[in-house]
């Protein structure tokens, strides 16, 4: 008799998903199941080695899992625009093929994922149950980047095909270094927030009290977990080597070339007859150059948000800018 209540195979799909995306974790991590779950299936605590055991990271990521008997994959074409002319006013078109697999998610919780902004990553994670591969996108910029872009009204819909590049895969060791990299980005926002917030304060500054002011705004910087996250952004990476050199020899790099530039070609450094931005009175080109340098070394630290939200978050995603992972 098939008399009781009964279980749906979607639901035992969807616990072999959660199941099987689980054990690709490292086993320090700490996955979190909701019960019962809006759309955000489990979130995951990040641990790190340290002595004696392990240390929570402080970074938590939400996931949303679909089980799966068969993945529907197929191959689309996105289109990205190259310049051929100086001008940039002649434009050609470049088609790129992408295999992805194709998933269908209700427009309610893509929603709700739009409201949760960018800044707290929910990653769809779509899990084949037989062969126990498993895909990942962000849809928080999947929505950012291509959703709205397309059909800002999507929501009139009832429900949005989600394509995920199959080189998305969690079940190997880029796949995870992927899932750690979206872990960082709380952090991330964070610390683009405080140096905007810094660019503004130092473009009051002259050369008699920007050195007390750097030395501040230093300290609140660089005690950020976020610059672990130059491992996986190379922007970053080039901006903390800039910061590293002017705590190391008290100067930017870029000053330091050009004045020692200009001593070889025997002229006098320290003579006060410039005018120059940033400063009071007439400087030495010594002083100007230094002082210059380092509002420029924060507008690099600007142009790395800048970069990060223009090109970065694009990595993984199905577009002309998106980034194979292996």
């Amino acid at each position: 008799m098939n008399v009781g209540k009964k279980r749906p195979f979607n639901h035992i799909k969807g616990d072999l998903g959660v199941s099987i995306l689980k054990s690709y974790f490292p086993a320090s991590w700490v996955p979190r199941e909701y019960t019962p779950d809006y759309g955000i299936d489990l979130s995951v605590e990040l641990f790190n080695q340290c002595e004696g055991g392990y240390v929570t990271s402080g970074e938590h990521i939400f996931f949303q899992v679909k089980g799966t008997e068969e993945l529907d994959k197929c191959t689309i074409k996105v289109k990205s625009r190259m310049n051929v002319e100086k001008d940039y006013k002649t434009t050609s078109e470049e088609v790129k093929e992408i295999e992805v697999v194709k998933f269908r998610l209700d427009t309610d919780f893509l929603f709700t994922v739009e409201k949760m902004g960018s800044a707290v990553p929910v990653i769809l994670a779509v899990v084949d149950v037989i062969t126990k591969d498993a895909f990942f996108v962000c849809l928080n910029d999947y929505i950012e980047k291509i959703i709205v872009p397309e059909n800002s009204n999507y929501v009139e819909q009832s429900s949005k095909i989600i394509y995920i590049p199959l080189c998305n895969k969690i079940n190997n060791e880029n796949g995870i270094r992927a899932i750690e990299w979206y872990a960082k980005r709380p952090k991330l926002y964070s610390l683009f927030n405080k140096i905007n917030y810094q660019k503004r304060e130092l473009q009051y500054c002259d050369q008699y009290d920007i050195d007390k002011m750097l030395t501040h705004f230093l300290k609140i910087l660089l005690r950020s977990d976020a610059w672990a996250a130059k491992n996986y952004f190379g922007a970053m990476r080039v901006v903390k080597e800039k910061i590293d050199y002017y705590i190391e020899h008290g100067i930017t790099e870029d000053a330091d070339k050009l004045i020692k530039a200009r001593i070889e070609q025997g002229e006098d450094v320290d003579e006060q007859i410039w005018e120059a931005s940033y400063c009071s009175g007439l400087v030495s080109f010594r002083e100007a150059q230094r002082v210059q340098s380092l509002q420029r070394l924060w507008d690099s630290l600007c142009l790395m948000g800048d970069v990060f939200e223009d090109i970065t978050k694009e990595m993984f995603l199905p577009t002309s800018l998106g980034i194979d992972i292996n």
